[in-house]
């Protein structure tokens, strides 16, 4: 299996930040900067919200990332879906990028779309420093013939059209929400969800700013309310993976001196690593070495169209 260079920086929540496939560490950003970072949520409904929780995840990382005294600035065409009830002491920022029934490419149904043919123009409008990408599960949902290994390739065109764009945006992708048996290729989808650490820690990929969000053991179907879209305890756990990948890649988190190499996951295999109660805490993990990595499972009491 191929092998890569993995940050290991999450505050409970085994998010995965790649450096690339050597260990040489990209450019973090600023989360203490006086301009506000530019931070685009991208994906389906469940970037937008559906459901019980309209505002999907946005609405808690917003409240974290705010909480915690970051300038920062949520970019977007879309405005759509505010939290149904917000008491927060500052405004909620509406803008994202998030579309439902949207795919990575190709058609879904005559009100749908897809990310590949409107990116170019989302990024120009917004110029985000900082994209949030989790996308996938409409084209297994509504393209019936979709295999794990094309939505993968146009993940990673997709991936190429952003940079191509700018070299200097950092992109934090996310794995999607497990499908139900009865959700389109729900087999399929969890392969793809297993294929993304190696298309992100391929040579293609080496020096760019690009991190991984692991949420494969974080959520099981007593997440998703319909086998599709999260509840609102799921998205509030995403919400965290998110603030976690986001930290970990900034400025505020710097890595170990020595990489940590672990290998890929296979369709079979999880990545395992520990649970640091704090974003700093990982820098004493650092020094336990891979060979003693674990990882709990998360089971949520806790649902893209």
């Amino acid at each position: 299996m191929k092998k890569m260079s993995l940050t290991l920086t999450c505050a409970g929540f085994a998010t995965l930040v790649l450096l690339g496939a050597t260990p040489s560490r990209v450019q973090a950003f600023s989360l203490t900067q006086s301009n506000p970072l530019k931070i685009m949520p991208l994906g389906d409904s469940n970037t937008r919200g559906k459901g019980e929780d309209l505002a999907g995840y946005r609405d808690d990382l917003w409240m974290l990332l705010n909480d915690s005294g970051f300038n920062v600035d949520f970019v977007g065409s879309a405005t759509t879906n505010a939290p149904t009830s917000w008491n927060q002491p500052y405004p909620f920022d509406l803008n994202h990028q998030g579309h439902g029934g949207y795919a990575v490419s190709g058609d879904t149904y005559p009100e749908g779309g897809d990310l590949m043919s409107n990116i170019d123009n989302w990024l120009n409008a917004a110029t985000p420093d900082v994209i949030l990408l989790m996308a996938g599960t409409n084209d297994f949902i509504f393209q019936n013939t979709t295999t794990a290994q094309e939505t993968i390739d146009e993940l990673g065109t997709l991936i190429d059209k952003i940079f191509a764009w700018s070299s200097d945006v950092h992109l934090l992708i996310s794995t999607i929400a497990p499908l139900a048996p009865n959700e389109g290729l729900a087999q399929e989808a969890a392969l793809y969800n297993n294929m993304i650490p190696g298309l992100l820690g391929s040579d293609r990929y080496q020096q760019k700013n690009l991190s991984f969000v692991d949420t494969r053991n974080l959520f099981t179907l007593n997440d998703l309310y319909d086998g599709v879209h999260f509840t609102p305890q799921g998205y509030s756990t995403l919400a965290n993976a998110w603030f976690d990948g986001i930290v970990s890649a900034s400025n505020l988190n710097q890595p170990p001196s020595g990489p940590i190499v672990v290998e890929t996951p296979g369709s079979d295999d999880s990545v395992s690593i520990p649970e640091p109660t704090s974003v700093l805490g990982v820098l004493a993990v650092g020094l336990v070495g891979a060979g003693s990595l674990r990882k709990r499972r998360h089971v949520s009491p806790l649902s893209s169209r």
